[in-house]
This record gives C-alpha cells, structure tokens and sequence, in this order.
C-alpha cells in the first residue's frame, strides 16, 4: 500500500514539475518575442547596419525542445505534456510495483527512445514532404509573376493555394512579412525554425529580386526543375537503397528490443551477471559493441 502511494505521488510530482516547466517555457517564449521586436526596432531606426550573412541565419539542428516539435508539426500544450507524461510514467510505474526497479527502468528508457524515434520519424516525413511542395509553389509564383504581379504579390497569392505542411510555414512567413519584415528575412526566418534549407535558398532568390531586379521567374522555373530533378534521383536511391536501411535498422534495434525484453521478463538473469565480476565485464562489452555496431550502421546507412 506504501509504495502505491509512493508511486503515485511520484508521478504527480512529475505533472506538477513539467507544467512549471512548461508555464516558464510559455514566459521564455514571450520574452524572446519581445526581444525580437525591440531588436527589429532597432534595426529600422539604424537602417545602415548590415544585413545578417547566411551562415549567420540558417541553422539546421533545432534549439530546443519547442523547435523539434514544430519541426514535427507537433505544438506544444498542457495536454501534450500530461499525455506525454502517462504515457510514459504510468506503464514503468505498474511495471515497478509489479516486477521491481530494474524493470521499471528498462521499460522507461525504452519508451523515452520509442517516443524521440516517434519525433524523428515524423518530422523527417513532415520536412520531406514539405520539400516535394516547394517546385508546385515555385511554379504558382511563376504564373503570377507572369501576368504583371509584383513579387510580394505573387508570394501571398501562391501562400493562399498551398497546402500543408508547406502551407503552414509560408503562412508563417507572411505573417512576419505582414508584421514589418522583409519577405527574404521572414522565409530565412521560418527556414532556420523549420530546418528547410531549400526555403533558405528561395528567400536568396526572392531577396535579389526585390533589390535588383531582373527575371526572377526564369529563375524560379530552373530552381523548380532542378528540385523536381533531384526528388527523383532521391526517390529512385531510396528504393535502391531499401534493403539496405531496413537490415541496418533490424540488426540495431533487435538486440536492445531482446535486452529490455529479459530486463522486464527474466530481470534475475540480468541481476546475476551483474553481480558476477565475468557477467559483468560480458555486459559492459556487450553494451560498447552495441554502441559501436550502431555508429557503425548509421554512417553505413547514410552514406548509401
């Protein structure tokens, strides 16, 4: 009775500390916008500085935790944060009040990996088809231009007929256009949030145009046939390279899923080759060529 009790202030403990966490979240948030906006201030009323240089606004890895879920298409609310926390504190705690720590433990970590896998997976398909939209935005942005329409014009209007996900970040895009910003700043904005480097490279383009001029519809229409180009050369590499992948990502996630497995079924097994001097030095090996082998799989599987 005790250690239910235990268990469930324990898990009401850690409610209680991820929506502190979140409200200072929420008030970090509000204090960088306003950063933003005083510095955006500034540089209008010193008109002389430079502008930022490439490598100082495209950045691919996200910040924090808040960007991998918008990355993701994931926002970030008090329901996300109490679901996310029974999903995964509930399941460890039964599983401890059950079978003990070790258990427990195995299973928690097991569901934090599955969980950031989850993260990954979808905001690799979220950005990948993000990506495959930009050519059909690019030739939206053609057309107008192609009948009189200023760049700016023909940016909303191209904005208004896209769809998600690539729809949801232009439409952030204008609203930073809408709010005082140059429109290549608001894209290179929204490129670093999102991690779309292709987006970078329009807000190049589009910036250009707006300082020089010249046919930036010709442009535009290379820079669509050459993304067209290359999502297909992406496309025929992955289903050459299928095997590949799904055998690297097998014989990384088969031993870990066998070791949490006998953690959670069979734990007395692992408790006697840790206690052991020689099981111990046999886990610890295991463990360093587990690591090793999935270095090893992950370059393998990246650079096909």
């Amino acid at each position: 009775m005790y250690a239910v009790l235990i268990a469930l202030v324990a898990v009401l403990t850690a409610l209680v500390a991820v929506l502190l966490w979140w409200q200072a979240e929420r008030q970090r948030e509000r204090l960088l916008s306003q950063q933003v906006l005083e510095r955006q201030l500034e540089r209008r009323s010193h008109p002389t500085d430079n502008a930022p240089r490439a490598s100082e606004v495209w950045r691919s890895a996200p910040k924090n935790w808040q960007e991998r879920l918008l990355r993701a298409g994931i926002p970030l609310t008090q329901k996300l944060l109490l679901s996310w926390c029974l999903l995964c504190g509930l399941p460890p705690v039964v599983i401890y009040l059950w079978l003990g720590w070790l258990p427990a433990l195995a299973l928690g970590l097991a569901m934090l990996v599955a969980s950031y896998t989850y993260l990954w997976f979808r905001t690799d398909k979220r950005q990948r088809k993000a990506i495959a939209q930009i050519p059909e935005f690019l030739d939206l942005m053609v057309r107008l231009i192609t009948i009189g329409q200023s760049m700016g014009a023909a940016f909303l209007g191209a904005v208004e007929q896209t769809s998600a996900p690539l729809g949801e970040v232009l439409q952030e895009a204008k609203a930073l256009h809408q709010s005082g910003q140059e429109l290549d700043q608001a894209l290179r904005t929204v490129a670093r949030h999102y991690g779309l480097h292709e987006l970078f490279l329009v807000s190049s383009v589009i910036g250009v145009a707006i300082r020089f001029g010249g046919r930036s519809d010709q442009t535009m229409e290379r820079m669509a046939g050459f993304m067209r180009d290359r999502e297909n050369a992406r496309h025929e590499l992955v289903a050459m390279s299928a095997e590949v992948r799904l055998s690297a990502w097998v014989l990384a996630l088969l031993p870990a899923a066998i070791a949490v497995y006998i953690l959670i079924f069979n734990h007395h097994l692992f408790m006697t080759m840790w206690l052991d001097p020689l099981g111990f030095r046999m886990l610890v090996g295991a463990l360093l060529l587990q690591l090793g082998g999935c270095y090893w799989l992950y370059r393998m599987a990246r650079n096909v």
